[in-house]
């Protein structure tokens, strides 16, 4: 049978439709023995730590907040992560006094540090991006007193809220999470998954007829506006998995 699970973040709506045996257990993709390959591996936990991302964003901020872009100067250029860690955990008290102070809700925040090699000084120069709660750029930038180039956008979102700027942030070729997030964020809601109601022909027809029937798909996600279907076949246990992205009236 097929199991229709639903994920809310935001104001995007996501169904994910795949086989289960019937007391419940997720139907396997592939055979016992055959274990993914290192490379499969990788790919497979960045993109699930890109959806991860996608749908934190997507619950928590909107075009009310600011992306931060913070530099250093070459002489205060610090010599690891862990003193680039303090600098930010230091700018975010400044935010959080500043928000206190203008009487702004307490702050939430997701950011990655980077680190690029200068092709002029050789130096490793460190940099991050903040996503915040909505204040004042212009103070914002001010706050951060390290570099000589600091900028504070407003967040943008598409249609598929801030899809691009997580997949940016979830980037990571060592392997580890790149990116640290307040304690006070929400979680995408994720209702318990149906059983049942969706047949093994009722799949095929959603991935191959109604893949991108608009219409079909918003009859069936009332108050959503269809964005995307993708959906795969798999060789090994003979189902179809589907999954649908959606964005709300």
């Amino acid at each position: 049978m097929y199991r229709e699970k639903h994920i809310k973040s935001g104001k995007l709506f996501e169904a994910e439709i795949y086989p289960v045996f019937r007391d419940g257990r997720r139907m396997p993709e592939r055979a016992p023995k055959k274990r993914p390959s290192r490379q499969e591996q990788k790919n497979l936990n960045e993109k699930n730590a890109r959806k991860k991302l996608v749908r934190l964003i997507n619950t928590n901020f909107d075009e009310h907040d600011i992306v931060i872009h913070g530099t250093y100067r070459d002489d205060e250029m610090p010599i690891d992560e862990k003193q680039v860690k303090r600098d930010i955990v230091n700018y975010i008290n400044r935010l959080r006094t500043y928000r206190k102070r203008n009487g702004l809700p307490e702050i939430k925040y997701i950011y990655v540090i980077e680190a690029k090699v200068s092709k002029k000084t050789g130096l490793l120069r460190w940099h991050f991006h903040m996503i915040a709660s909505g204040m004042n750029r212009d103070d914002a930038e001010k706050l951060w007193r390290h570099g000589d180039w600091t900028n504070a956008d407003r967040l943008q979102p598409n249609e598929k809220g801030c899809e691009s700027l997580a997949n940016y942030m979830s980037k990571d070729p060592q392997g580890r999470k790149r990116w640290a997030s307040s304690r006070n964020l929400k979680k995408p809601t994720i209702p318990p998954p149906k059983d049942g109601g969706v047949t093994k022909i009722g799949a095929k027809r959603m991935a191959t007829l109604h893949i991108d029937d608009a219409a079909y798909w918003e009859r069936r996600y009332k108050g959503y506006r269809f964005l995307s279907c993708e959906a795969a076949w798999n060789d090994f246990n003979l189902h179809w998995y589907v999954n649908v992205t959606m964005r709300k009236q």
